[in-house]
Parts: C-alpha cells; structure tokens; sequence
C-alpha cells in the first residue's frame, strides 16, 4: 500500500471518529431533552400538589378560626353559666338564712334516688 492509500485510510478513521463523537453528543443531547422533559413534567406535578395542599391548609386554618371562635363562646357562656349557679347559690343561701320554712325544706331529707342524680 502506498502512502496515498495510507493517508486515504486515515483520512477515513478520523471522519468515522468525528462522526462517533457527533453521534455520542447527539445521544447525549437527546438523553438530556428526555431528562429536561421528565423534570418539567415532575415540576408541574410538584406545582398541581403544592396547590392543592395551599388549599387544604387555608381550609385548615379556616376550621380553626372558627373553633377558636366556637371555643371563646363557649367560654363565654360557661362563665355565664357558673355566674348564675354563684348567684342561684347565693340566693338560696340568703333565703336559708332570712326563711324559717326554707331552711326546714332545705334540711330535709333528700329522697335517695333523687340524691342519686343530684350528687352524681
């Protein structure tokens, strides 16, 4: 073989060389749109899921202002409640004082079964 044919054969291997390599990149390139597709598609999920989740915790929060508010009423009203016991108490107390015949209805005998449901 002579040296044309030689540099001809070399010639050859570096253009199948470069076209390996342009080959390779264009896979690698490739490889890479395939990724970039996989994440924008993961990142619109993680986006759908973040909304959802922002919906869930306004609803969340939302329950509870509003237990927070049942909570104060009902606070509220127990304080009222056991004010008016102190006052009912407060004046039965007066009237066992001031009344002969409510002291002596006061003094008797509490029937057991009703002291059963009272004193329960």
């Amino acid at each position: 073989m002579g040296v044309r044919a030689w540099l001809a054969l070399g010639l050859l291997a570096a253009f199948l060389g470069i076209v390996a390599i342009a080959l390779w990149y264009r896979g690698e390139a490739i490889s890479a749109e395939a990724n970039a597709a996989k994440a924008r598609a993961g990142l619109a999920t993680a986006t759908a899921a973040n909304a959802v989740q922002q919906e869930t915790i306004g609803r969340l929060r939302a329950t509870a202002e509003a237990n927070d508010r049942l909570v104060a009423q009902m606070t509220d009203q127990l304080a009222a409640i056991n004010a008016a016991v102190a006052d009912t108490n407060q004046q039965i107390g007066e009237l066992k004082d001031a009344n002969e015949d409510v002291r002596a209805y006061l003094a008797g005998r509490v029937p057991a079964d009703l002291d059963r449901l009272l004193n329960r």
